[in-house]
């Protein structure tokens, strides 16, 4: 017999023998109530340890009413209680009815708002007791170590729903719908996901289901697992070398919970003191945040090494970036590139407080699987300078950021600012629209650096070599659109 069995059939039997002594006749119908409860809990998809609470105040009151009875309460001021307490446990079966109409995904979903229902009732009831003046005297437990274990057995039994929900994940996909229309609890449910997927070894089924189940959420949803500092679950590295990389980091291919190709860069080596690392960490959870169609993702950082490294995951781009994608592909639309390029650095200029990009040029733009422009590596020349001691002007290969850089730049002391990058938007444009680096006749970066302080600027291509769309010609504005191009307000 169960817990909420027992206590069940110890209220029917006292309340059976109250009835028949003629003694507070209010009782039984509290004992119908109790037992339509009854009747429903095992319908209910969760919260069964919370919900077996429930009945376990009847008791309580029916020993608090025998106290009034030999103390010699009027049986009148009794009945007023027990009709409270009569009113407030229907009100628990009104819900109950509710909640076990509830499938086991939109039950999974709404667990806090249950929760919530559940302990506001048990205060009533509670309260209901109180009343009476003489909890004290019957030395009645409390009912907080009974809430204690009961919400320790819903989190047993939350995760073993959970479990079996991903195990069907084609129902998982059709039920969707339910958590999207809360993406607060969606985020929540996202989570509790990704910190169970720590639980399990990689390669069992159950770190399997989990990870095809937060992969197929974050595809409907357009979300990220909420956790941007992972620990090795979520991703894996599949390369066994690196496919490309700079002075501070390798690139390798990756696979992101078990299925999306992922790129995945790991810093050489970190230097960072502890204050650069807590800053990195704030740097990271801004990165991951960050959305817009003009954005590369963000997947996530992870420590290795004992923690003296990291590895940062985003998307992987078939495209690769701007410069090799038109190299591939001469007669793209470069206006449009362009232009995505400069609605990409205002949604990072509109942040608040704003992010500077500092090291935007045509190698961190890369090319999405529909030909939009991707920013990438948007503040990451900085925190790459904190952790590894390497200036960032090194940190992009034998060209530098020089060619890109605005003058102020080049002075000692020079800080990275909205100007500066929108300096470094207009050396990207021209290197897409001319398909050469800015200053390209010059080899070495550090005359560059002499040609910009004396104030001259990069050769422009001649007239009549534009590339600039695919029709030759400088697109116009049309409805709000340039060259089928939405461009966006503000």
């Amino acid at each position: 017999m169960n817990k909420l069995e027992q206590i069940l059939r110890g209220f029917v039997s006292f309340t059976e023998l109250a009835a028949t002594s003629g003694f507070l006749p209010a009782l039984p119908a509290a004992c119908g109530v109790l037992e339509q409860i009854w009747g429903t809990a095992d319908q209910v998809k969760v919260n069964n340890g919370m919900r077996a609470a429930f009945p376990d105040v009847g008791p309580r009151t029916l020993m608090l009413t025998k106290g009034y009875n030999a103390a010699g309460i009027e049986q009148s001021a009794l009945n007023e209680t027990v009709e409270i307490f009569i009113t407030t446990i229907k009100g628990i079966h009104s819900s109950m009815n509710k909640w076990a109409e509830w499938g086991s995904l939109k039950s999974f979903a709404k667990n806090d708002e249950i929760t919530v229902e559940i302990e506001r009732s048990m205060n009533q009831l509670d309260a209901c007791c109180q009343n009476l003046q003489i909890a004290t005297q019957l030395q009645l437990y409390s009912l907080n170590t009974q809430m204690d274990a009961a919400r320790e057995s819903d989190q047993l039994e939350m995760k073993k729903m959970m479990l079996t929900m991903l195990e069907n994940q084609e129902e998982l996909r059709e039920d969707m719908g339910l958590l999207l229309v809360n993406m607060e609890k969606f985020t929540d449910v996202m989570k509790t996901f990704q910190l169970e997927l720590r639980a399990h070894p990689a390669g069992s089924l159950t770190h399997d289901n989990i990870s095809r189940g937060l992969l197929g959420m974050q595809q409907a949803s357009g979300q990220l697992p909420p956790i941007a500092f992972l620990e090795g679950h979520e991703c894996k590295i599949v390369s066994q070398a690196p496919i490309a990389g700079s002075t501070v980091y390798d690139v390798y291919e990756g696979l992101w919970l078990g299925e999306e190709k992922v790129a995945v860069k790991i810093l050489r080596s970190s230097k960072a003191s502890e204050g650069n690392v807590r800053r990195f960490h704030r740097q990271v959870n801004i990165w991951h945040r960050m959305k817009s169609k003009y954005i590369l993702r963000f997947y996530g950082v992870a420590s290795i090494a004992g923690g003296s490294s990291f590895y940062l995951v985003s998307p992987w781009c078939e495209n690769g970036d701007a410069p090799k994608y038109l190299k591939k592909n001469p007669n793209a639309d470069r206006l449009k590139l362009i232009l995505e390029i400069a609605f990409g650095l205002r949604y990072l200029h509109s942040q608040n407080p704003p992010i500077v990009h500092g090291s935007l040029q045509g190698s961190n733009v890369l090319i999405g699987d529909g030909g939009g422009a991707l920013l990438a590596d948007f503040g990451l020349a900085k925190a790459l300078e904190d952790l590894t001691a390497v200036p960032f002007t090194q940190s992009t290969g034998a060209n530098g950021c020089y060619r890109w850089m605005a003058p102020e730049l080049h002075e000692d002391g020079g800080q990275m600012t909205l100007k500066s990058d929108i300096y470094s938007w207009a050396m990207t444009a021209l290197e897409l629209y001319s398909d050469k680096v800015p200053y390209s006749r010059i080899k070495m970066p550090g005359s560059v650096v002499m040609e910009v302080a004396r104030g001259r600027i990069p050769e422009r291509p001649r007239p009549g070599t534009s590339r600039m769309s695919s029709s030759g010609s400088v697109p116009g504005n049309t409805a709000g659109t340039r060259d089928g191009i939405d461009i966006p307000d503000g």
